[in-house]
């Protein structure tokens, strides 16, 4: 499935309008115009637009040099990722391309909504080493949309996209452009234009935006859900990369599952307890799916790392070929686990529930002002955070303490995304504390990496010592390592402990 990342600007254009000389943008030796061409694409979406709504095209294109099906996915202001597929007669809409925006959908159905046939003149910049900067495509638009009430438009439109040039050639074009008399688009795309009047008086996005201002007389639940939008927004967002297998993708959905089940728990009382225990146990499966995927990703990493670090001399047999083996065909399986989560009626579920949650009216505790309620509140996950740091510092080393300090470091991060939350209203302060927390989290996260990392090595050790390889001495080796890394991150830790407590209860911020 071919992807490319497309970066491009619109410019609304007079029928007169007349394009200056582009040869003029500094850097342009020439700007040649291709021969014109005439598409036709058929935009397909549900019937009350839930694709257009979130900023995500769908379309079946003929002619020019790139037809074929194209999914287009918002990634940034004038910045989208385009997936390909090529043509496949005039029978549906490919199954690749529909389950990547399967969390839109959620059980709707495609259809087509509008036609649109451009007659696009196109002109390439190039430098004087023959490098394409960009293309400026100048666009005769007639669109209709399809249904019970069709409508004819026509316009003209001027787009330019960044080739392999700087991305300043963007604005160079643009000064140029605009004083010529062309002015910024304001549809993010033609679909966005023809649909207009449909979008304007829909329901808006999936996820709706935050509040604009937060201060510390705002509602506390104000406070915090602007917080928990912006992570159910990450986790829908994320969804069709995940399913891509895009880097960092699985890793981003996870950090906002963990952030948005870390802010339910630490801000409970702003939701009916139902609801939190039922999202609770939701979020912490759908973490899990996809944690043996992220594991084995970051694992592979560090173990490839960890023994091209080794002398040569503590390299017996094809250990690296021992790592990959294991941690190929761990990553395989944990890849299949996070799509059959994602391909699930549950997990549907869930999106609907957590949208339903940033949505809904404020009752009690959280409609009063944020000064009031959020200071007792993080109060109690410090003092969550002490009570649990103590009771691993008064065990000895071992299994017991180990699991206490994961504890801890989980509550760590519970206090870093509170005060992520709070931050709008704290400001610098709030920021400080994150970091504070923050450094305490990678301190127990090396510890409990470590942990981790030293169980698959006794594991795949003592197999490899009874299957009689070499390797089981280099990941000995490797695990011997491994110890001193989680002892020296418990010791660095407990290290810290008393200053980091002492800083938060000096840092305060409210």
């Amino acid at each position: 499935m071919g992807s490319v990342r497309e970066i491009e600007r619109k410019y609304s254009v007079d029928p007169g309008f007349v394009l200056p000389r582009l040869a003029q943008v500094p850097g342009v030796s020439t700007a040649r115009t291709r021969r014109a061409v005439t598409l036709e694409a058929v935009y397909y979406d549900t019937e009350d637009l839930r694709l257009a709504r979130n900023r995500i095209t769908l379309r079946r294109r003929t002619g020019g040099a790139d037809a074929g099906w194209h999914l287009k996915l918002p990634v940034g202001p004038g910045v989208r990722d385009e997936i390909q597929r090529p043509l496949t007669g005039d029978g549906p809409v490919p199954a690749e391309l529909a389950e990547l925006v399967t969390v839109y959908l959620r059980g709707a159905q495609l259809r087509p909504v509008a036609r649109l046939v451009t007659l696009r003149t196109a002109r390439r910049l190039r430098d004087e080493a023959g490098t394409d900067l960009a293309e400026v495509v100048d666009d005769q638009v007639s669109a209709t949309t399809l249904g019970p009430a069709a409508t004819v438009q026509k316009w003209r439109e001027i787009e330019v996209e960044l080739g392999a040039g700087d991305p300043g050639v963007l604005d160079e074009v643009e000064r140029l452009l605009t004083s010529a008399g062309a002015d910024r688009s304001a549809s993010a795309s033609k679909l966005a234009q023809v649909l207009g009047p449909a979008l304007t008086e829909g329901a808006g996005p999936d996820v709706p935006p935050p509040a604009a201002k937060l201060r510390r007389r705002t509602p506390a639940g104000t406070v915090i859900r602007a917080y928990l939008i912006a992570q159910v927004a990450t986790l829908i967002a994320t969804d069709p990369r995940v399913r891509l297998d895009a880097p960092d993708a699985v890793h981003r959905m996870r950090v906002a599952c963990r952030r948005t089940r870390s802010t339910l728990r630490t801000f409970a009382p702003f939701f009916p307890a139902d609801l939190v225990a039922h999202l609770d146990g939701e979020l912490r499966d759908l973490a899990g799916s996809l944690s043996a995927a992220r594991d084995a990703e970051v694992q592979i990493a560090y173990f490839t790392e960890r023994l091209d670090d080794l002398p040569a001399e503590l390299v017996r047999g094809d250990a690296a070929a021992a790592l990959a083996g294991h941690l190929a065909a761990d990553q395989s399986a944990a890849r299949e686990q996070a799509l059959a989560m994602l391909r699930s009626e549950r997990y549907l579920r869930l999106v609907d529930d957590l949208l339903e949650l940033v949505r809904a009216p404020l009752t009690g505790l959280a409609r009063k002002p944020a000064e009031k309620v959020l200071p007792g509140l993080l109060r109690e996950a410090d003092r969550r955070m002490n009570k649990k740091v103590a009771r691993a510092a008064a065990l000895p080393i071992g299994y017991e303490r180990d699991q206490l300090l994961h504890s801890a470091r989980k509550q760590a991060k519970r206090l870093r995304y509170a005060a992520e939350a709070v931050g709008p209203v704290y400001g610098a302060p709030a920021a400080a504390f994150a970091r504070l927390a923050e450094s305490m989290q990678e301190l127990l996260g090396t510890h409990q990496d470590a942990t981790i990392a030293r169980g698959l090595l006794r594991d795949w050790g003592v197999r490899a010592q009874e299957a009689g390889e070499a390797s089981a001495f280099t990941l000995g080796v490797l695990l011997g390592l491994e110890e001193h890394r989680a002892r020296t991150a418990e010791r660095d830790f407990f290290d810290l402990w008393p200053d980091a407590s002492a800083r938060r209860h000096r840092r305060w911020f409210f």
